[in-house]
């Protein structure tokens, strides 16, 4: 993963080599557990898409308002090199990640395979 950095000026404008941050058999683990959710869990509403989608569902419960829901994830699963990409789709007040917000990242991935971003 590449380090993030704010550039002021030139005096910090070193990169710093990209760090490993999971190995790569635990970030498999990871990766096949976000593929479960959409095959046989919360996420189903993107299994099928046509491009396979790996991603988690969630709900952040509010007081007193409906609750946001969020869906990350990312596109195409099981793809060793070649082009992914990575998302994260919140609405507002949607209630459920499942119902709400995968759809919509589903059009996201959708869009971008059209457009040859995948």
């Amino acid at each position: 993963m590449p380090q993030g950095r704010w550039i002021v000026d030139e005096t910090n404008a070193r990169v710093r080599p990209p760090e490993e941050l999971l190995s790569s058999p635990l970030a498999q683990v990871i990766a096949k557990a976000m593929r479960d959710a959409v095959t046989s869990g919360t996420g189903r509403a993107v299994n099928g898409s046509g491009v396979p989608i790996a991603g988690k569902t969630g709900t952040a419960e509010l007081a007193g308002a409906s609750s946001h829901a969020w869906f990350i994830g990312f596109a195409p699963y099981g793809q060793a090199g070649g082009k992914q990409i990575a998302f994260a789709v919140l609405v507002e007040n949607g209630q459920y990640g499942g119902s709400s917000a995968a759809p919509i990242a589903g059009e996201l991935v959708a869009a971008a395979k059209e457009l040859g971003l995948l």
